[in-house]
């Protein structure tokens, strides 16, 4: 537990077999040292407009550690397939537990199936998944797909879930593919009123259950992947989502939140919690001031956007027009706890940024059952 980080508890797991035994033997020793030393954030994967893949921006290259990890990975994605004489666009929709979720948006869709694929940059798997056909119940105009999802753990590493999400004038329904079954299953229609307004890509998925904002509205949805449930969920009165102002997303003890970028560059936190009488309400935790950001942006006009909230950690980007007339973007990185906020990249991209945290190993978590003795010392 003393040890700094995961690269370092890989490499002293890895030293004899009784150590690794150790590790992959204990559960409660894995939970507790990822709550004490959560996992590095190794890197960005942008999505750069007319590029048939996403760029891969390492960070912290001044650690030896992650420098070490970086290096026996595939960033790359040049395996991503491309037809010939097709415009190809891989771009990503989710990264979580090491794995990548990309949506191939081909510019022929009544010619060719699209599909997602679902790629492992450490062991350098790439899965490709056609998209299930029978999605759209027949030929409806106002069909779309809103969003993909990944539905994996880094206590099963060696299997992963996608969850399709779709929607025609009135209704969404979900489609959820297996890595085990190597099958999607398609669930029924759900009708709900207000689903113009639910817009592509701005779902997230936090403990099961992918929730979706009302694009003008004051409300999201939440769609337990489980049980196929999806009820309604009032927001705080002060929240209108407006473009990219607003995320769901998880604090760092895994508790359910929202982060709301109001129009004065501040960012309010709420997380979930009851009143006295056992109603579920929300709870506000912080409003932070974001002046920082308009020193680092040299008070240059643009819109704030919440791109991600993971493990208690906020992403934002501000993209802002030059005085030459060209777009920048600023990546940032915001802890709610200490608040400290910190820029990752800066660049000539259109905002598009999916952090890319280190997951556990498959050789540290023992699902096999193949080493059966519990450590000691986990407790």
């Amino acid at each position: 537990l003393r040890l700094p980080n995961l690269p370092a508890l890989v490499r002293a797991a890895l030293t004899c077999r009784s150590w690794l035994g150790a590790v992959r033997s204990s559960r409660p020793f894995r939970r507790l040292f990822r709550a004490l030393h959560p996992p590095p954030l190794l890197g960005l994967f942008l999505n750069i407009d007319g590029a048939a893949t996403p760029s891969f921006v390492p960070l912290r290259r001044s650690d030896p550690e992650v420098t070490a990890a970086l290096r026996r990975g595939h960033f790359f994605l040049t395996s991503l397939p491309a037809k010939a004489g097709t415009l190809t666009t891989w771009g990503v929709m989710d990264c979580r537990h090491g794995y990548i979720l990309l949506w191939n948006k081909l510019d022929r869709p009544s010619v060719d199936k699209p599909s997602v694929a679902v790629v492992n940059p450490m062991t350098w798997a790439v899965d490709i998944i056609p998209l299930p056909g029978n999605v759209k119940a027949g030929k409806r105009r106002n069909f779309a797909f809103l969003g993909f999802h990944l539905l994996c753990s880094d206590e099963k590493p060696s299997s992963f879930g996608v969850v399709c999400v779709c929607g025609d004038k009135l209704r969404v329904r979900l489609a959820v593919f297996s890595s085990e079954t190597w099958d999607w299953v398609v669930h029924p229609w759900v009708e709900i009123d207000g689903r113009k307004n639910l817009k592509f890509g701005s779902g997230t998925m936090v403990d099961g259950s992918v929730y979706w904002p009302f694009h003008g509205e004051g409300r999201m949805i939440r769609i337990d992947t489980a049980t196929m449930d999806i009820t309604s969920v009032d927001l705080p009165s002060q929240v209108t989502v407006e473009g990219c102002n607003f995320m769901a997303g998880e604090t760092k003890d895994a508790q359910l939140c929202i982060v709301y970028a109001s129009d004065d560059f501040a960012l309010h936190v709420w997380t979930r919690g009851v009143d006295s009488d056992g109603i579920e309400i929300w709870v506000p935790q912080k409003t932070i001031g974001l002046s920082e950001i308009d020193r680092i942006t040299m008070d240059l006009e643009g819109d704030l956007e919440v791109v991600q909230v993971r493990s208690g950690c906020v992403y934002l980007s501000t993209t802002c027009m030059t005085p030459v007339g060209t777009f920048r973007c600023w990546f940032f990185s915001l802890s709610v706890e200490t608040m400290e906020l910190e820029l990752l990249v800066e660049g000539c991209f259109d905002g598009g940024a999916c952090p890319y945290i280190m997951a556990w190993p498959p050789c540290l978590v023992g699902d096999d059952g193949s080493i059966g003795h519990e450590a000691e010392g986990s407790h």
